[in-house]
């Protein structure tokens, strides 16, 4: 006998942005969780073979086995998801649900749905589990309002339930974490969400991702998590991510245990492990303070990837509308596919219309008028619709993404840059042998000038006290400007740093601070420090021990640092070029020579940090 679907619909308005909804309720992992709902086993996606749809198993109240096919989410950011589920077994037939948000005034409207359509006459008495689970989001919706009214750092709700967690080691080890240069105010926060978050929000914590929730400064909750992985509170954890739809596909405890290759099934395709957006640096607790388990309660929902705006399961030969305004340019891809476009906001028409995009042959065509086909970059006027279309033989994924990361990853590359993670963990480092690509790291040498003179002068054991103190001095500088010393080389220092503003910044304050610290040191005459920047790609090594860069990026930022007179701070035209108002306006000599070992000749540019002698 064929049932009808059951429908449950509810809405409410609330006092918060359409985006605070949407971060709300599109982590539909920590939701289900929250309401109640079971954990799910899932399947591995077949994207190679074209199959997207997974096989998912559960059991309903914990005793009802429940198995289905679980379809991919469809989604447009801010707007709504909806999902489906086809049962093979169990008291239900199909179950389609999801979310729709509309701006309401100053606040929004939430609408939450669901469609149960029993498989048996046992799966009619099962209407209550649906309409508890419409009634039951808007209630997280109200437990977020209340908990946010009561001035929670972190508003999400969580399970009336606590975790089971040994609270007197903890308390141990946060009054250790307490005297660790980190913000006070920021251990309270740490220790409620080790004792009253769920397992979700205690593994794989992103602390970028953190801060943002908090409303505290990025750096200053990642020192937070470094100081607290090193008492013993967490671990680290480095995730392997797919550079397609970003999603970790291999952990790691250590550096060394890394694998240099690795395969993404959904999207069909295998990559380099390299250190930039590949290997994301995460903290787990650690199961001595709470045993955490890292359980699915939903595999598809859209915060598993924020980058993407809107995602389409299209079958064969169907088509849909978007209802979405381009705020920026964005990637329309076919998972698994080799082809994309990007799309661009132009200006607006004089009448909305359509545009239709069809996917066929591996390709995506669009209107020759509107398609630049060297860049394959389509302009999309505004107020114009997207129509999707899949003109292949089976199903298609659609994802429209943001072209670059979202911000909240901690990268390897990052990390690694930082004095702070590097004197805190000095057993992070690359297997013997093993090489890693970084695409771009800032490198800051520097020099004693006239350090044989020294030795002369003084003596020995006076200038190998003066120089190693001078040590001191290059780390301090690196360090306050998130950097970290790679190894010394005589009277030499190598630094590495994650952005080129920070290494500028540091080279700069070594010139303008190095006198007074010779001075409250009482060094005279002072030291003349030579220092020289460059930045580029790098290999990572280990390199007796330690994490190492090599490359001709290295080789050149040490030839440009021999071009300095010291009191200088020098680097390639094209780089100051690159850095633009972020010196400033600075007095500055342009040159050209040769740098040895490099062939042809090179302009360079000096940046006088202070009176030459």
């Amino acid at each position: 006998m064929r049932h009808r679907p059951i429908h449950f619909e509810r809405e409410r308005e609330y006092p918060m942005s359409v985006e605070e909804a949407w971060r709300l309720l599109a982590d539909t992992d920590h939701l289900n969780r929250t309401i109640g709902l079971p954990a799910v086993t899932f399947s591995s996606p077949d994207g190679a073979g074209g199959q997207f749809a997974r096989q998912a198993q559960a059991r309903a109240f914990g005793l009802v086995p429940l198995t289905w096919t679980e379809y991919p989410f469809n989604w447009v950011r801010e707007r709504g998801y909806r999902f489906r589920r086809e049962f093979q077994r169990g008291p239900l037939a199909v179950v389609e649900g999801g979310i729709e948000l509309q701006a309401a005034g100053e606040g929004v409207r939430v609408k939450a749905f669901a469609d149960y359509t029993p498989a048996n006459l046992s799966g009619r008495f099962l209407w209550r589990m649906g309409n508890a689970t419409v009634v039951e989001l808007l209630e997280f919706c109200d437990e977020y309002l209340s908990r946010k009214a009561a001035g929670r750092a972190d508003p999400t709700p969580v399970p009336a339930q606590r975790p089971s967690v040994d609270v007197r080691l903890l308390d141990r080890l946060i009054e250790r974490l307490t005297i660790q240069p980190v913000l006070r105010e920021l251990v309270p926060l740490l220790r409620e969400r080790v004792t009253e978050g769920t397992d979700d929000q205690v593994v794989g914590v992103r602390p970028f991702a953190l801060a943002g929730t908090w409303g505290a400064d990025r750096m200053e909750v990642l020192r937070l998590f470094l100081y607290a992985t090193r008492v013993g509170i967490f671990e680290l954890r480095w995730e392997v991510m797919c550079p397609n739809c970003r999603v970790a596909k291999v952990e790691s405890g250590g550096l060394a245990q890394l694998p240099d290759r690795f395969h993404c099934e959904t999207c069909g395709i295998g990559y380099d492990v390299d250190f930039d957006q590949r290997v994301e640096l995460r903290f787990t607790v650690h199961p001595r303070v709470r045993q955490a388990e890292s359980l699915v309660y939903c595999i598809g929902g859209p915060l598993r990837v924020p980058h993407v705006v809107a995602q389409q399961y299209l079958r064969t030969r169907e088509e849909h509308t978007l209802d979405l305004e381009l705020s920026g340019p964005l990637r329309l891809r076919a998972v698994a596919g080799a082809h994309h476009l990007d799309l661009v906001p132009g200006p607006a028409t004089s009448q909305a219309a359509e545009l239709k995009l069809t996917y066929a042959g591996g390709r995506w065509t669009a209107p020759h008028s509107l398609l630049d086909s060297e860049s394959e970059a389509l302009t999309v006027p505004g107020g114009t619709r997207i129509g999707l279309r899949n003109q292949t033989g089976g199903p298609l994924l659609v994802v429209l993404e943001e072209l670059g990361w979202t911000g909240e990853e901690t990268t390897a590359a990052q990390v690694t840059a930082l004095q702070e993670f590097r004197d805190l963990f000095s057993g992070e480092v690359l297997a013997p042998g093993q090489q890693m690509a970084i695409r771009d790291v800032a490198l800051v040498f520097s020099d004693l000038k006239g350090s044989t003179s020294l030795y002369e002068g003084v003596g020995d054991a006076p200038a190998y006290s003066r120089v190693n103190r001078h040590f001191d001095f290059i780390r301090e500088q690196v360090a306050a400007h998130r950097g970290t010393v790679v190894k010394t080389m005589g009277d030499a220092v190598m630094a590495a740093f994650y952005r080129m503003e920070d290494a500028t910044a540091a080279a700069l304050d070594m010139q303008r601070e190095i006198d007074p610290w010779c001075a409250a040191q009482e060094i005279w005459p002072p030291f003349v420090l030579k220092v020289g920047i460059h930045h580029g790609p790098v290999i990572a090594v280990n390199a007796n021990g330690a994490l190492d860069y090599f490359g001709r990026t290295v080789n050149i930022a040490a030839r440009v640092g021999a071009e300095s007179k010291g009191g200088d701070v020098v680097l390639l035209k094209d780089v100051f070029d690159e850095l633009g108002d972020a010196l400033g306006q600075p007095r500055t000599e342009h040159f050209s020579t040769r740098l040895r070992g490099l062939e042809g000749e090179r302009e360079l540019v000096r940046v006088l940090a202070k009176c030459q002698g």
